[in-house]
């Protein structure tokens, strides 16, 4: 389970994504004249280009920087309450990032659902999270040794 977790981060490495100015305009319709005052404001930051390049290139993280500012935009708020906006909900991505990277310790099959190992409640016993097709997630404690086991095997 561990070599599939960590197939699955390295597939999904988002700091190997980079876009052209012109890219990011296009995939976010901000204009680059509108990007590129957002950066001289602060807002945004182009990555430094290690061929010596001077055309600008963005993170995937700058794409969700942008995508965000200009929803708050659509939704109404000045540039600087969008900013705002967009720090508030990139602190709770930050969490839920955080949490997914540390805190999953794995999936599994239980009782034909997945169900994700999100690891120990107590010295004794660990909590697994079993997600239906449809419907509510429940919560199920297993003896820790048994959630172990059925961690360690592929989800079908």
């Amino acid at each position: 389970m561990a070599q599939f977790t960590n197939e699955a981060r390295n597939f999904f490495d988002v700091q190997r994504l980079v876009f052209r100015i012109g890219e990011l305009a296009a995939m976010t319709d901000v204009s680059a004249r509108q990007l590129r005052y957002w950066e001289k404001k602060g807002l945004i930051a182009s990555q430094e280009r290690a061929d010596g390049q001077q055309a600008r290139v963005y993170t995937f993280k700058t794409f969700v920087r942008v995508s965000m500012i200009k929803y708050f935009l659509d939704e109404g708020f000045t540039l600087a309450g969008a900013a705002r906006q967009s720090d508030k909900r990139q602190d709770r991505m930050k969490s839920i990032h955080h949490f997914v990277l540390h805190g999953l310790k794995g999936m599994a099959q239980i009782d034909g659902q997945l169900a994700i190992n999100l690891g120990a409640f107590d010295a004794d016993q660990t909590l697994m999270a079993l997600m239906p097709d449809d419907g509510p997630i429940h919560y199920k404690l297993l003896p820790n040794d048994e959630a172990q086991r059925v961690t360690q095997a592929e989800p079908e």
